[in-house]
Parts: C-alpha cells; sequence; structure tokens
C-alpha cells in the first residue's frame, strides 16, 4: 500500500508539474517571433531537440505505462511486481539523466522555474521508494523462508505428521498475512507520507503560490489541480463501474459491514477542500479584492458547507442516533449535487472573451450532466437495491464516468495562457471538444488495460498457488 501511494503520488505530481512546465511564460524573456506577440518557450526553442524528446519519452514509458502496471501487479501480489518497477525507475533514471542534459544545454527560459527543484525531490521520492519496496521484499523472503524451514523441523520430528503439518502451514499463512496487514496500515501510511514530505512543505508551497509565480501561472496551476480532482474521480468512478474495491461495497454491491460507505469519502474530501481553498483564492496577489476572487472563493465556500452537511448526513454514528438504518451502499445525493451546481456556476463564469466562455460553458455542462448521471443511478439503485456482493455495473456511472472525464480535461485546458495560444493558432471550440473526448475514450482504454492486467495477475498467482499445493 506504501509503495502504491507513493506511486500514485509521483505519477499524479509528475504530470501535473511536466504540464506546469510547458504552459509557464515569462514576459521578460526576448520575443520569439518577429512582432514581439509570443515569448520565448521550451516547446518552441530549436537546439537540442532530441534531449527533450527522450526526456518527455522516458518520463510518459516511466510513469503513464510501466508504474501504473507495476502498481496494479502489486495489488495483485504478482510476482512480476517488483521486476516491472525496477523497469519503471530504469526509465525514470534515464528521464531524469536526458532532462538534465537539455536543462544544461539550454538557456533557462524562465527565472526560478521550480520544475527543477521538484524534479529533484519526486526523484529522491522515487528513490526512497524502490528501496523501501526491496527492503520489504526481501524481508518477506527471509520470514517466510525461517518458517518454511520450522515447518520442516517440526514435520520430522512429530509423530502426527499430517496434522502437525496442516497446523504449521495455517500458522505459516497467518503469520505472513499478519505481516503484510500491519505493513499496509492505513495509520502507518499515512506517518510515512507526512514523514517524507513535511521537510518540504514550506519552501515549495510559498515558492509555487507566492514568490516565484505570477498571478497567470497560478491560475494555470489552479486549473491543472481542480481540473485534476475531477479527472481522478472519473478514473475511481469508471473503475467502480469495472468492479474495483467491491470488498467495500463501493461497487454499488452489497457488503455486510463494509465499512465507510464512498460517499462519506466523496464528502469529507468536498469538506475538506472546500474549508482549505476557500482562504487559498487570494494567494500572489495584493489586498484588494476582485470581483473574480469572490466568485471562486465562493465556489469554494459552497463546497465547505455541501461537504459539511453529507457527512452529517452520511454519519453512522448519526444514524444510530437518529434511530435510522444504514448499509454499505449509500444514496446520499450530496457529493453530486455540489458536482451539479459547479457545473451550473462555472458555465456561467464570466470570462474576459467569448471563447473561453464558450470553452467553460462547455466543461461545465459535461460536469452537471455527470451529476445527473449519479441521480439515475441513486433511482435506479432505490427501486432495485443490491442484495448481494457481486457489483452491479450501472450504466449510467460508466456514462458519468465518462463526462467527468471529458469535463476535467477540458477544465485543465480552459486556463488563460492555453486558452490564448489555442485562440492563436485558431484552434475552435468544436475541434478542442473532439480531441478531448478522444482523450477521454483513450483513458478509459488505459484504465480497463489496467483492470484487465490486475485480473490475469490475480488468476495467475492463484493458479501458481494451486500448483504449489499439488507438487
Amino acid at each position: 500500500m506504501v509503495k502504491s501511494i507513493l506511486a500514485l503520488s509521483l505519477f499524479y505530481y509528475g504530470v501535473v508539474f511536466a504540464q506546469h512546465h510547458h504552459d509557464m511564460k515569462d514576459t521578460v524573456q526576448p520575443a520569439f517571433n518577429a512582432t514581439g506577440e509570443e515569448s520565448m518557450s521550451y516547446a518552441l526553442l530549436p537546439e537540442h531537440k532530441g534531449y527533450f524528446y527522450v526526456h518527455v519519452i522516458m518520463m510518459i514509458i516511466a510513469f503513464w505505462i510501466l508504474m501504473p502496471i507495476g502498481i496494479m501487479l502489486g495489488i495483485a501480489r504478482s510476482s512480476l511486481h517488483v521486476p516491472v518497477q525496477l523497469l519503471s525507475f530504469c526509465f525514470a533514471m534515464a528521464g531524469f539523466l536526458f532532462g538534465k542534459l537539455y536543462g544544461h544545454s539550454t538557456p533557462h527560459l524562465y527565472e526560478s522555474n521550480s520544475h527543477h527543484t521538484l524534479g529533484w525531490i519526486l526523484f529522491l521520492f522515487l528513490i526512497i521508494q524502490v528501496i523501501v519496496g526491496m527492503i520489504r521484499k526481501v524481508a518477506n523472503a527471509i520470514g517466510k523462508t525461517s518458517h518454511y524451514q520450522t515447518v520442516e523441523q517440526t514435520e520430522e520430528s512429530s509423530s502426527s505428521s499430517s496434522r502437525t503439518s496442516e497446523a504449521s502451514s495455517e500458522t505459516l499463512h497467518m503469520s505472513s498475512f499478519d505481516f503484510d496487514k500491519e505493513a499496509y496500515k492505513p495509520e502507518a501510511v499515512t506517518t510515512r507520507l507526512f514523514n517524507a514530505v513535511s521537510p518540504y512543505i514550506p519552501k515549495p508551497m510559498k515558492d509555487a503560490f507566492v514568490t516565484l509565480a505570477s498571478w497567470e501561472v497560478l491560475g494555470c496551476i489552479a486549473h491543472l489541480i481542480k481540473g485534476g480532482i475531477f479527472f481522478f474521480y472519473g478514473i475511481i468512478t469508471f473503475g467502480r463501474y469495472l468492479g474495483a474495491f467491491a470488498d467495500r461495497g463501493w461497487a454499488w454491491n452489497q457488503v455486510d459491514n463494509g465499512g465507510s460507505s464512498f460517499e462519506m469519502i466523496e464528502c469529507v474530501l468536498i469538506f475538506v477542500y472546500g474549508i482549505t481553498n476557500t482562504w487559498m483564492e487570494h494567494f500572489g496577489q495584493d489586498s484588494t479584492w476582485t470581483h473574480k476572487d469572490l466568485e471562486h472563493a465562493s465556489l469554494a465556500f459552497m463546497w465547505w458547507w455541501c461537504g459539511l452537511i453529507g457527512i452529517l448526513v452520511e454519519s453512522k454514528r448519526i444514524a444510530r442516533l437518529l434511530q435510522r438504518t444504514s448499509s454499505s451502499y449509500s444514496l446520499n445525493p450530496f457529493p453530486a449535487l455540489t458536482v451539479l451546481i459547479t457545473g451550473i456556476s462555472m458555465g456561467n463564469h464570466h470570462q474576459d472573451s467569448e471563447y473561453s466562455s464558450n470553452i467553460h460553458w462547455m466543461w461545465g455542462i459535461l460536469l452537471s450532466s455527470a451529476a445527473v448521471c449519479r441521480f439515475i443511478t441513486y433511482i435506479t439503485l432505490y427501486r432495485n437495491l443490491p442484495k448481494d456482493r457481486q457489483p452491479t455495473r450501472p450504466p449510467s456511472e460508466l456514462l458519468g464516468a465518462f463526462l467527468l472525464l471529458a469535463g476535467s480535461i477540458l477544465f485543465m485546458a480552459s486556463n488563460s495562457g492555453t486558452l490564448d495560444w489555442l485562440k492563436e493558432n485558431n484552434v475552435d471550440s468544436m475541434f478542442l471538444m473532439n480531441v478531448c473526448v478522444a482523450l477521454t475514450s483513450i483513458t478509459l482504454c488505459y484504465v480497463t488495460s489496467l483492470q484487465i492486467l490486475k485480473a490475469w495477475a490475480e488468476k495467475r498467482e492463484a493458479l501458481k498457488k494451486q500448483l504449489d499445493q499439488f507438487f
């Protein structure tokens, strides 16, 4: 679990800051073209393109292909997990090397560029992840070997060999399971992540949000982060449709004592995001609040209280206090209602140009439609409640996941810098929508492939255990 969370964090933040690196503009640099309308950027710099392309390709292979595959193999407890993760590390090393070669071979276009510093920090985390993973694997192997030796000695010295063998094997299995369970405790994961990240929190936050970035860059980062939230929300929704988290009752199925519902997690995330982002909408500016600042802060304020009422409705303790029955599945409408109002609000968000207004309206409609799909799911489940552990797979959730992904991609592309570039290159909203739908379909194919790989790896390991028991 530790490796999976760290890998997902590296994967997510690597994508975010790579995009940030290419979108950022610095007006103090000489103009690239004769009219002076376009500033120089690394994407336009003609020198040493080979280093640049190799860096991008290696990082895509490492973080977009091999690392997610390694994560799914790790969840399936496959023996191929370690080789794939090591291969991913090698590609990341190569990409990091070519990135440094490109950085030393080209001028520094962006003053105090945080991409390099954050790259070193993320690379350090990647090395720590590999080392910790190897140590854990060696410890597991040593522990299992010692247990097997104990079992063999017990079998040789015991008069009732069959009963002793069965008891020792059961003890071995339980000890191994308890060891893995202890390593994957959520509290331990949270503590390790916090201890690893906490030394770097003050300076990067200050550099990224206040001292080193212009307001245009902050707007770009805000769109990438907020759009990224909806992007991964869509991926998780699609994963639930495919049957992920069915053991917890999160795949629209019935599980007795399944713990917290997924709607509770959604409400908590909405509440935390709202209560923190309310005070972060004015970073990098003077003390004067503009109308756009108030619009953004009011949106976060809405998330704050919608998340809180969702938590109160979803709480099992409050349900028992009010003598109301609860189950592993939920029909809590507040997460979907929050997304619905967000889409409607942002679709009517004031923009400086008609082109930008159209793009915001498009992704606002997509997010609102995704929320409507969730309401359809609730109506369907209310009329035909889940009765077993098998995933229900409501088609409305498949459509909702698609709309969330498409809306999030448009959301991330709707920052002022990207829209200015698209407008300058005569990219109309129709073309942009088609590209976003294509990227959404590619993402769904990608997630489906990972789920198929995980299912194959689980069956492979189960077959190996059966063969080991047979022989």
